[in-house]
């Protein structure tokens, strides 16, 4: 994988400010309304989930050229939505595990203090644990979607698991870039929490690029367009 280029080639656009200023404005509208109604920050995360998604889908494609354009913004939408939904799907064991032992350490809290305190350390160990699978195989639920443009494609587990454990090097070392870039992105809060506007779709963009840099390895493609032939 190319690290470098997944950090770097949302500068290689000549319109990568414009570009990243639009999503810091998405983000900045998303948060602005979400103490009024969640609505705007889910469809603000759709949007640049969404937009992630197609970076994915050009790398994938070999479209390595520069930042896609904010256009088709219900396409951005469809996608980033459909994007949320595997995340959740995938989150479900842990959501499961977390109800079945936070209830119980709950109504325990106060006749059993010790007993409930085990069972929100298991709770939480369990959910890290999870946290971890989740990040290293969910890159490649995402990339079996945008490659197949198929929701269904992101839930053939079997498909799934396979692919990243034949490729797990690969999925380890997007697993702790994309947390590197994460970082990057919660890094733009010390400028008076402004920068942050600007650092976390960037990290979107990283990421985006990231997820389809290992797909692609992991199909072993070259990452360029196949042309066809011109018959004679």
């Amino acid at each position: 994988m190319d690290i470098g280029k997944a950090f770097g080639f949302v500068f290689e656009d000549e319109n990568w400010i414009v570009k990243v200023l639009i999503g810091a404005g998405i983000f900045a509208v998303a948060l602005l309304f979400s103490w009024v109604i969640l609505i705007p920050l889910v469809i603000g995360m759709a949007i640049l989930g969404g937009y992630q998604m197609e970076i994915v889908r050009r790398v994938i494609r070999g479209e390595v050229d520069g930042l896609p354009e904010w256009d088709d913004w219900g396409k951005l939408i469809a996608d980033g939505l459909k994007y949320i939904v595997i995340g959740i799907v995938y989150a479900l064991p842990a959501i499961i595990v977390s109800l079945c032992l936070g209830v119980p350490a709950g109504i325990l809290a106060e006749d059993s203090p010790g007993l409930s305190s085990a069972l929100s350390l298991l709770s939480s160990c369990l959910g890290i644990l999870w946290g971890i699978v989740i990040s290293i195989v969910l890159p490649a639920a995402v990339a079996f979607f945008v490659d197949e443009d198929e929701l269904g494609a992101a839930f053939r587990f079997g498909d799934v698991l396979a692919f990243v454990r034949n490729n797990l090097s690969t999925y380890l070392v997007t697993f702790v870039m994309s947390w590197v870039a994460s970082i990057v992105g919660s890094l733009g809060s010390l400028l008076c929490g402004i920068g942050v506007l600007a650092t976390v779709p960037y990290s979107y963009m990283v990421i985006g690029h990231l997820y389809g840099q290992a797909y692609v390895e992991g199909q072993g493609r070259m990452g360029a367009p196949i042309l066809e032939e011109e018959p004679f």
